[in-house]
């Protein structure tokens, strides 16, 4: 059976470094990536959600994922960086540690999640994908920004 367009047999995945984990997200969710921004915070906001950012002229909520996974927070540093995703009509602004790259992952090679990763809670991740060093944890936007 030959594959559609509709059937791509890769995933694109934008890889970014959340402690000691190597994450990724479907770049298709990925508006864009950038850094150094003076997050304003936010009175009474959810512990995760750092503050706000100013991006061209528009107001994007900041969410920690450190905080997001129940983490150590990360390392304090002047360069914030940030995987801007679109979700619901919104962009949103991921906090995260440090910016990797952008790979082709073959959606046969990504398995399914254990039920816990790293004291993450399972219905944050879609699923893993192997490379030849690394293990990249593919999360599940959906999830992850549920209200």
């Amino acid at each position: 059976m030959m594959n559609t367009a509709h059937e791509s047999t890769d995933i694109e995945l934008a890889l970014f470094q959340i402690g000691d984990m190597l994450c990724g997200l479907d770049t298709r969710h990925v508006q864009e990536i950038n850094h150094n921004f003076e997050i304003t915070p936010v009175h009474r906001a959810p512990d995760y959600v750092r503050g706000v950012i100013n991006l061209r002229g528009e107001i994007i909520t900041v969410i920690d994922l450190h905080r997001k996974f129940s983490m150590p927070p990360g390392e304090a540093h002047d360069d914030i960086q940030v995987v801007v995703v679109r979700y619901e009509e919104e962009c949103i602004a991921l906090l995260v540690d440090s910016i990797y790259d952008v790979v082709n992952a073959p959606r046969s090679e990504i398995s399914v999640p254990p039920s816990n990763v790293d004291g993450i809670s399972g219905g944050f991740i879609n699923g893993i994908y192997r490379m030849e060093r690394d293990l990249v944890i593919v999360l599940d936007l959906d999830e992850l920004l549920k209200k």
